[in-house]
């Protein structure tokens, strides 16, 4: 790196291990790690448990009307090891990867006026100190002038196993067959939302992380980014 960016972004689809290898490399390099992801799923959360009905109909109106009702109880801290989020005295934790969660996520984040909320807390926090970006848009949308760019790809099935062990690990009942069929539907809705659908940006470096291990996936980021300048 010629000089110390502000940005790095890391996108991808679900299960491609863009959120271990982004909070590897904001450890590496003592970034704060800014995970989108993260702030969708606790608006989600919030409509699961708090707003339920906003859910069942899914309109938008109704889901934006009930996020901006509750917002103001969410905090956000940024640190090395990802977004700390608040809701009240709650920390939210694993409950952002709740299965409920996940299956409703990408009807939250498919909402316009829901993204632009998220982006304009997203760019806030990066002011704050340099980050690693991770997520679905960071390099096409919400940091589009970022000097590095990494999307990670991987098969749906390799996804699905990782996410299913990750699930079992947490005693979250769940078929492998049912995760895949998950990964397949929101990879849909995330290709196909009208508003910043999942794609490689622009000037992208792509990362197929499907035979390859997290250290492995950093490893290869990391000569990227020193390749000129060790």
């Amino acid at each position: 790196m010629k000089e110390r960016p502000r940005v790095i972004t890391i996108d991808g689809p679900a299960g491609s291990g863009k959120t271990t290898v982004a909070r590897m490399l904001a450890r590496h390099l003592g970034y704060g790690l800014l995970e989108s992801g993260t702030l969708y799923r606790a608006l989600t959360w919030l409509l699961v448990t708090q707003a339920p009905e906003a859910l069942s109909g899914e309109d938008p109106a109704r889901i934006l009307d009930r996020i901006q009702e509750h917002l103001p109880r969410f905090s956000f801290e940024l640190g090395s090891e990802g977004l700390r989020i608040s809701f009240g005295s709650r920390r939210l934790q694993e409950e952002l990867r709740l299965p409920e969660v996940e299956r409703r996520v990408s009807t939250v984040a498919a909402i316009p006026e829901v993204r632009k909320l998220v982006n304009d807390i997203l760019q806030r926090l990066a002011q704050k100190g340099p980050v690693v970006a991770e997520g679905r848009d960071m390099g096409s949308v919400v940091f589009p002038e970022a000097p590095y760019k990494f999307f990670l790809s991987a098969s749906p099935e390799v996804r699905a196993r990782r996410r299913y062990l990750e699930w079992r690990a947490k005693g979250i009942p769940v078929s492998e067959e049912e995760v895949l069929r998950d990964i397949k539907a929101r990879d849909e809705k995330d290709s196909s939302r009208s508003t910043a659908p999942l794609s490689i940006p622009e000037g992208a470096i792509v990362i197929d992380t499907s035979n390859l291990s997290p250290q492995e996936v950093l490893q290869v980021i990391l000569r990227e980014l020193f390749a000129s300048h060790p």
